[in-house]
């Protein structure tokens, strides 16, 4: 779960959220949602070559393998690899 608190007021699923408003969001659940990803418990990460995804925290495709300092050691390692 990652801790957040809402910037402006939004409306999730019949839900109101408020401004300071205290949420959690569900990392697991984005990572297994099959809507947006196939073979959810294989471990293939080629699934990521040629993608335009935006690692860095702005799509939400990566947000299982955290954000901040609390974001995934290996991350380093592959964009070493990838530039290599």
């Amino acid at each position: 779960m990652i801790p957040t608190e809402c910037r402006k007021r939004y409306n999730v699923n019949g839900y109101d959220t408020h401004v300071k408003s205290k949420v959690l969001i569900n990392a697991w659940a984005i990572g297994r949602d099959p809507n947006y990803w196939n073979e959810l418990e294989r471990f293939y990460p080629e699934r990521f070559i040629n993608v335009s995804t935006d690692f860095k925290g702005i799509d939400f495709e990566f947000i299982p393998f955290g954000a901040g300092k609390r974001m995934c050691p290996g991350k380093l390692f592959a964009m070493i690899r990838e530039l290599s």
